[in-house]
């Protein structure tokens, strides 16, 4: 009953965070999927993904979570739109600033990486303390390895790990290339090979650890990052069409979305099709292409409607803001507060367990954020109200 109360009170906190202060948009806007609104939407997303973390810890206890399943199923959803938000604004940008690829490293690749470093060494530095409180122990391999980041003591860091690559990447790339098209090609290709090396590096021993690329999170969302940048090449032409077919799009869109929630449903819990080279099947690839063909387009259909909305409303009000801030912050720095703050749901129930998560980890991700701006020497703070 309380994991049910939980997940109401939970959906009613959300809906509220993204509606109060949203407002309906002029008609004569032609665009609407700027910086400052797609991070604001980040800001949610970043707690929606705080949920679907949480009770991903909490499906390995024995606890019955009812209704609070329901995180479980849309977290590639929220991490899509989080690809598609970087690829859109690095292509945005770049044929906007022609001086955008000076100081590129420091301003979009040293933004991922510092925190990046704080939060590895955060989760390393529990490992470890936790190894010797139960007698265990890393090899001085993975120590090491875990020292540069090349083993993730929590895999759950693995988006901060891609991003850095992708922006590299679009670094040398678009230091080279004049054309926008032959830029995103390129950087198409570039994802393939990624999703490549994920669907051949299997999965890891431990569920909780891994090197990169193990795992089907690696690259169950990544296409939707040469996406982003494909929108922001068309986007005028886009955005006419969707004024024009508004309705039509979104009444087409919502009943494509729930066919791909069911279908997603349950190849998930049924199929297990990542998974199923654990099972003997003798067409493994086959089966993770299929649920990665099903989940891209479970990831466009929703993509489609967010958009669809974002071109009537504005979602915007202060705290959106203030969670945009610390949005990378908050996926990396959840996993360790879900974890060690679980003997609160044990002795004191999820209405306790929950509120002190998400406090804890806007907490701690704040702290960080603060410590990236010193580091990085830069002035935004956590409520000026700028987009950095």
């Amino acid at each position: 009953m309380d994991f049910t109360v939980a997940f109401y009170v939970s959906i009613t906190l959300l809906g509220a965070l993204l509606l109060i202060g949203a407002t309906k948009r002029p008609k004569d806007e032609k665009t609407f999927f700027d910086r400052v609104s797609s991070k604001e939407i980040q800001g949610f997303l970043a707690i929606f993904i705080m949920f679907h973390q949480t009770v991903v810890i909490l499906e390995k206890t024995n606890l019955n979570l009812g209704e609070m399943t329901f995180f479980y199923f849309y977290g590639i959803l929220a991490v899509a739109f989080f690809f598609f938000c970087s690829g859109f604004g690095l292509i945005k940008r770049w044929t906007t600033d022609q001086s955008y690829i000076k100081g590129f490293m420091r301003r979009r690749v040293f933004t991922v990486l510092v925190p990046f470093f704080i939060c590895n060494y955060i989760y390393l530095t529990d490992a470890l303390i936790n190894n010797i409180r139960i007698g265990s122990h890393y090899g001085f391999g993975a120590v090491i390895c875990s020292f540069f980041g090349i083993f993730l003591v929590n895999n759950q860091m693995w988006f901060a790990v891609e991003i850095m690559i992708l922006y590299v990447v679009f670094r040398i790339v678009f230091a080279k290339v004049k054309k926008p098209l032959t830029g995103i090609l390129i950087m198409t290709g570039v994802v393939l090979i990624m999703i490549l090396a994920g669907l051949l590096s299997g999965h890891s021993e431990s569920p909780d650890m891994s090197y990169w690329f193990m795992g089907e999170w690696w690259y169950n969302t990544l296409l939707m990052f040469p996406l982003g940048m494909l929108y922001a090449y068309k986007e005028e032409r886009i955005n006419r069409v969707l004024k024009k077919a508004f309705v039509s799009i979104l009444i087409a869109s919502s009943v494509i979305f729930l066919l791909m929630d069911q279908l997603h449903r349950y190849l998930v819990t049924e199929k297990t099709i990542y998974w199923t080279e654990y099972m003997g099947s003798d067409h493994q690839l086959l089966d993770k292409l299929f649920g990665l063909g099903q989940e891209t387009v479970f990831e466009i259909i929703f993509l489609m409607i967010v958009i669809t909305l974002m071109s009537l409303f504005k979602f915007s009000n202060p705290v959106l803001k203030f969670l945009g801030k610390i949005s990378l912050e908050i996926i990396m720095l959840n996993y360790i507060m879900a974890n060690r703050l679980l003997f609160l749901c044990e002795q004191y129930g999820i209405m306790v367990y929950l509120p002190a998560v998400a406090l804890s980890t806007i907490a701690a991700s704040s702290v960080v954020y603060i410590i990236k701006n010193i580091v990085l020497e830069r002035r935004s703070g956590l409520f000026d109200g700028k987009v950095t």
